[in-house]
């Protein structure tokens, strides 16, 4: 082709015309962008993934997930380690005690035949959350707030947890983590409390008898009348440990040693502590000397043991006594008489104390002395009882429900004198310490009527919860054990 033909087909094809040249440097910059494409793809699907280990880390699809149905609601992980966590706590802070190693998963051991701790730990914790959910939830379908009790509870509550995190130098979140696990949140833990407050505050409303009628509190002691009666009775109890023997017995052809655990003995003192009483002499006198322990006292009912079914049966009377098996959360530990005197509807009314426990009078009078001079308020004395007291001041010394006969005698007999009015305050000394007490009220109701409101309540609750219908979801396995 000359070369005025080859420059008219160049201008007739124009500008789609590319040199040799011009061709392969197309070619390479069309790779380099199939390779930025590729770093770019690369590059976001990098950033995704670092986010997702951020999103995983912080446990937000953990705690959400769904761990348990309770009558088809579902609950968070996060929900159920509030409860589970709750109950590994008690349980490890007596891990000796249950012979738990804590160095090892609760998953590797045994607490009995068929589960591991860890399943035992699961099961309360699941009983535990779904008695609660269905109670609270009964509250609000009968349009039950508890507002003010549940209010009050939480904010105590989460008072006492920032105090509790700050006196350890956690903040409130790492300080709860530490407790229920890494799931949990300021917002799940209030979530729970109140439910949980909900649910107490329902409870313990129906545990009041001005809820029920006279007529339903009757027909309920009818229907049953030991079960809110006491009998007062004198016993003497023979243990079997105080008889052990740990003479060698040796037979001919082996040599053997037996140690008598001393129930044979128990029950021949028993045996001849009675005889001698019907015979006239003390019961008291008859403890000592025969190395017994005599008690003098009065009991409410209570069903499993041969005490309890022979004092309460209903063809006792006055001055029956008799030999029965000494047991105690069903072991049988010696033998004891027991002699009746009374059975009677506690008609009683309980009351609540407060008390600051030290180990010297001195001590008691100049906390009774503090007291004195200030607003002789019943908070006053709750606050010194958290400072001072050596039991149960967490609660500022505060004993409600207190029925005859619960209390060492001196104790006792503060509580119940005729003429103890609210405010009353004093000394008293008992086998424990002295006890500056003031007196806050007597209840309203019999005890009897309290004790019958206390068992509709149960019986209502034990309703709510009976038929639940609960399983475990997937999400349990974020529960850490």
């Amino acid at each position: 082709m000359s070369a005025s033909r080859e420059k008219k087909a160049r201008q007739e094809r124009g500008a789609d015309y590319l040199s040799p040249k011009q061709q392969k440097a197309l070619e390479e910059q069309k790779a380099n962008r199939r390779v930025t494409t590729i770093f770019t793809v690369c590059a976001v699907l990098f950033v995704l993934f670092v986010a997702g280990i951020a999103v995983w880390n912080s446990n937000v699809i953990q705690r959400s997930a769904e761990a348990v149905r309770v009558n088809g609601k579902a609950y968070t992980a996060a929900d159920m380690a509030y409860y589970y966590y709750s109950g590994r706590s008690n349980l490890l802070s007596n891990a000796t005690s249950y012979g738990i190693d804590t160095s090892k998963s609760l998953r590797e051991q045994s607490y009995s035949d068929t589960q591991t701790w860890y399943d035992y730990l699961v099961e309360s914790a699941l009983n535990t959350l779904t008695n609660t959910a269905l109670t609270a939830q009964a509250a609000q379908d009968a349009g039950f707030s508890g507002s003010d009790e549940v209010e009050s509870t939480v904010k105590e509550t989460l008072s006492t947890l920032e105090s509790s995190a700050a006196n350890s130098g956690y903040s409130t979140t790492q300080y709860l983590k530490a407790i229920y696990g890494p799931l949990m949140t300021k917002g799940v833990f209030e979530r729970n409390l109140r439910l949980i407050a909900l649910a107490e505050a329902y409870t313990n409303s129906g545990s009041d008898p001005a809820n029920y009628t006279a007529d339903e509190l009757n027909a309920a002691y009818d229907a049953d009348p030991n079960a809110y009666s006491t009998v007062d009775y004198e016993a003497i109890v023979f243990g079997s440990s105080s008889f052990a023997s740990d003479a060698e017995e040796t037979t001919e052809n082996t040599e053997n040693t037996e140690s008598d655990d001393g129930s044979a003995a128990a029950l021949a003192a028993a045996q001849d502590a009675l005889a001698r009483y019907k015979a006239g002499e003390k019961l008291d006198a008859l403890a000592d000397e025969l190395n017994g322990t005599y008690m003098d006292s009065s009991t409410q009912y209570g069903s499993g043991n041969d005490m309890m079914d022979w004092l309460f049966d209903d063809a006792r009377k006055s001055g029956d006594a008799d030999v029965v098996d000494y047991t105690y959360y069903g072991m049988s530990m010696g033998s004891m008489v027991l002699v009746f005197h009374s059975k009677e509807r506690a008609d009683f009314h309980t009351v609540s104390v407060r008390h600051i426990l030290v180990d010297d009078e001195a001590k008691a009078n100049d906390i009774l002395a503090q007291f004195n001079a200030g607003d002789k308020s019943e908070d006053s004395f709750a606050a010194l009882a958290q400072a001072n007291s050596t039991d149960n001041a967490d609660d500022g010394g505060l004993y409600t429900g207190v029925y005859p006969g619960q209390m060492v005698e001196t104790f006792n007999d503060w509580c119940f004198d005729a003429s103890r009015q609210t405010g009353d305050t004093g000394i008293v000394q008992t086998d424990y310490g002295y006890h500056v007490m003031y007196f806050v009220a007597h209840s309203d109701f019999a005890y009897w009527q309290e004790l019958v409101a206390s068992k509709l309540t149960s019986d209502r609750i034990s309703a709510i919860t009976e038929n639940a219908q609960s399983e475990l979801l997937s999400g349990m396995k974020y529960i850490e054990t």
